[in-house]
């Protein structure tokens, strides 16, 4: 291989047919919780649409029903219909039904080169459906998703259950930032373990962004992400009402995405009297048209694994600002750009922020140095996986 690897019922199926030469094809799977709108199971599909397109076969096993995109591309696709019980046998029965769903691919297709799993149920469904030589792949930075609200007896039986399954696996990380918190802070003794950054196809980003905004008449700052907690709307929030207050940015604030938390974020705009200039846009299959139109695109996270939009609203010409939270953002935001990352959780240094790069963008001081996220490229990205394949 000549990438090099940083180290430290079934559902719908879709079959096309490509002919390559054999011994240079690969057969690859990826598991996953589910197809919906999250920036793992984007990365997932980005992913395997680049290696169907470099001539690879691809199947995905979704361990929910749940499918929100569109999949316009070469894959054998399944769900295994995940229906958490009571019982504790729950596990149990879903991993011996993903053991007999591989075996089932590969009597059709051969025995599979790369198997990856990504995220926490298909990480423990496919241990303990015993498919060897998988790559766990992690998103997000552990200590914080799974460990940060616990003390105790429950932060002590998390570790412990986090390190059986993460202990002597093959890892890959999104970010370098993950690899060093998963061994220093989570203790886990991995068997490998690599980084290898998020896919993006810079081409179909370009293509997709030139699609209509719906919000095109809007001069606007922008947040996209799932509207939960670790997303941090309420810093964001303030922040915004600050700087519109204080520092007179006449713009609104578009929020891109859907989530638990929609009802009190408009209660909270509505007591920050920003109800009229906040816009809560929704979720959107093409978020790019929109992404583009913003005149800066804002990252307010508590913690990431790899925050790709900020990658995408770069790659579309659109400057960011972001918390300097762990991990991704410094990885992704560097150079003259590291110089717009805050401290995590202050209203009040993003909203100073949003002043300094909204002058600086107004004055032609904000530069984008785009061979920078070459690193990010979706082929790049490939290659780095097929070098683990068998």
């Amino acid at each position: 291989a000549r990438a090099r690897i940083p180290s430290l019922e079934h559902g719908r199926r879709f079959e096309i047919v490509a002919y390559f030469p054999l011994n240079m094809t690969k057969n690859c799977l990826f598991i996953i919780d589910s197809l919906g709108a999250g920036g793992a199971e984007r990365v997932v599909l980005t992913l395997a649409r680049t290696l169907s397109e470099l001539g690879h076969s691809v199947s995905i096993i979704s361990i929910d029903k749940l499918i929100e995109y569109e999949i316009d591309f070469p894959v054998t696709l399944h769900t295994l219909n995940f229906e958490k019980s009571k019982w504790q046998a729950t596990y149990r029965t879903y991993a011996a039904a993903l053991q007999k769903l591989v075996k089932q691919i590969e009597n059709d297709t051969g025995k599979f080169d790369l198997v990856t799993a990504h995220l926490q149920k298909a990480h423990r469904l496919t241990l303990r459906a015993g498919i060897a030589n998988a790559y766990y792949c992690i998103h997000s930075t552990i200590s914080q998703a799974s460990l940060g609200k616990r003390t105790g007896l429950r932060l002590y039986l998390k570790r412990r259950k986090l390190k059986r399954l993460l202990d002597d696996r093959n890892i890959i990380t999104v970010s370098q930032g993950i690899a060093s918190d998963l061994i220093n802070t989570v203790k886990v003794s991995p068997r490998s373990i690599h980084t290898i950054y998020n896919p993006l196809d810079f081409k179909l980003i370009n293509t997709l962004a030139r699609q209509q905004n719906p919000f095109a008449s809007e001069n606007y700052l922008i947040h996209v992400g799932r509207l939960t907690e670790s997303k941090r709307h309420d810093v964001l929030l303030t922040a915004f009402q600050q700087a519109t207050l204080n520092h007179q940015i006449n713009l609104k604030l578009l929020l891109l995405g859907t989530g638990p938390l929609l009802d009190d974020l408009k209660e909270l705009s509505n007591r920050l009297s920003i109800s009229e200039r906040v816009i809560f846009a929704g979720f959107h299959e093409n978020p790019y048209p929109i992404l583009k139109d913003a005149k800066l695109c804002i990252l307010s996270s508590d913690y990431e694994g790899l925050p790709t939009v900020l990658i995408e609203a770069l790659i579309l010409g659109v400057p960011v600002i972001s918390t300097d939270c762990p991990s991704g953002p410094r990885e992704i935001m560097t150079g003259n750009l590291a110089r717009y990352l805050t401290p995590v959780g202050d209203p009040d240094a993003l909203a100073t922020m949003i002043k300094t790069a909204t002058q600086d963008i107004a004055h032609q001081r904000y530069t984008i140095d785009k061979k920078k996220l070459q690193k990010f490229d979706a082929e790049y990205a490939a290659e780095q996986y097929l070098a683990l394949a068998r």
